[in-house]
């Protein structure tokens, strides 16, 4: 987990400026966004595998074991995110910004 999407990062809203809470939503939302275009991409390839393809004859290469746990991983850290989203988000409607 990086230090932005720390949960003490939210922890105390109070603490931060107007202009240092709207740049750190905009920053969550973006790294939301980055992880939701990775998960679509292995959700893609999830569902590739267990189709049956394969971009090789070799079985041995992607399996999809690690692929459904990498976007477990992901979906957790997602999950995380929007936690800390719409912390963010109410927090800057009890400020009216």
């Amino acid at each position: 987990m990086s230090d932005l999407t720390a949960p003490s990062d939210v922890a105390d809203l109070s603490g931060l400026s107007d202009t240092e809470l709207c740049e750190r939503l905009t920053e969550l939302e973006r790294e939301e966004q980055a992880i939701s275009r990775r998960r679509t991409k292995l959700h893609t390839l999830i569902d590739f595998r267990r189709a049956g393809g394969s971009a090789t004859t070799d079985p041995t290469l992607e399996p999809l074991e690690p692929l459904e746990a990498a976007e477990r991983e992901l979906s957790d850290h997602r999950l995380e995110l929007h936690a800390q989203i719409d912390a963010l988000r109410a927090e800057r409607s009890v400020r009216r910004i």
